[in-house]
């Protein structure tokens, strides 16, 4: 069975109602807009925007919504960046090109939000979508990114500088890609993020940035799996070098680890491994 998920206007959904009107399902679901059949294909459109296509082969029925919705494919770079939200582990910013012939790729491995995704989905699926599309992973370590903190960075500008070095990595390794739009998943405005490389030599800046990219651009969605992925991989190695196994985001869980790691390792092992400056951290004045 395979899956394919996409984020739709009100008025998307409305005219994909509409089009599938001679093959709807009554399944009187209070968050599901509607169901309908068509091909052997399940298409569900829910309230909230999302739209799924469930089947054994979905790929005639994508290219059919597509073309309801008037949606054409093009090439694009996406930037996106994994670990701001986690004590533990690096932060990891991944750039990618996506050329159109990588898209139906992409659709079949039904790539989307990364946040929407299992690990388990991460660590099956990245590895195939990183051999497959060029591009260029960063990886701030914690002991790095607290270096900077030090140095007076917030975490907006260290993640301009990352995505910075991110997309002048990969633009190396394209050819006369200069033409092709470049996509960041805007987490700060516009003359902020230039701001903060105002004293870099080189700063790459046709860029567009949109908020919640990974919905609009298959290359930004890319992106950010590959970037969970390293991020994933990196915190299981740094949790093997302590025989623990660290968790992901702020939570209780996380205060009880550090506690745990400061005092069996102590504060310079601790801050190899943690974000210094997040409140799980300081609230313990080391």
């Amino acid at each position: 069975m395979k899956y394919f998920t996409l984020v739709l206007t009100e008025n998307e959904l409305q005219q994909l109602k509409n089009a599938y009107k001679n093959h709807l399902r009554d399944l009187n679901i209070e968050h599901v807009s509607f169901s309908a059949v068509h091909n052997n294909v399940e298409i569900i459109g829910y309230n909230s925007g999302k739209l799924m296509l469930r089947g054994e082969d979905i790929s005639k029925e994508i290219k059919l919504v597509k073309k309801i919705l008037n949606r054409k494919d093009y090439e694009a770079i996406g930037s996106d960046e994994v670990g701001t939200g986690d004590v533990f582990g690096p932060i990891t910013v991944c750039a990618a090109y996506v050329s159109i012939s990588d898209i139906e790729f992409l659709e079949s491995l039904n790539v989307r939000d990364s946040k929407s995704v299992t690990d388990k989905y991460i660590i099956e699926n990245a590895p195939m979508i990183a051999k497959k599309l060029t591009h260029s992973l960063i990886i701030l370590s914690p002991e790095k990114y607290n270096k900077l903190i030090d140095e007076g960075y917030n975490l907006n500008k260290i993640k301009a500088h990352l995505h910075n070095q991110a997309l002048i990595s990969l633009m190396a390794k394209l050819e006369s890609k200069n033409e092709i739009p470049v996509i960041v998943d805007q987490f700060c405005q516009p003359q902020l993020y230039f701001n903060y490389l105002k004293d870099e030599m080189l700063v790459y800046r046709d860029i567009t940035f949109i908020t919640k990219a990974e919905n609009v651009h298959l290359s930004v969605a890319a992106a950010a799996i590959i970037a969970r992925y390293a991020f994933l991989y990196s915190l299981q190695k740094y949790g093997k070098k302590i025989g623990i196994s660290l968790v992901k985001g702020a939570s209780k869980n996380a205060d009880i680890q550090i506690n745990e790691i400061h005092q069996k390792f102590g504060q310079q092992t601790l801050f190899k491994l943690v974000k210094k400056n997040f409140k799980n951290v300081t609230k313990l004045n080391l």
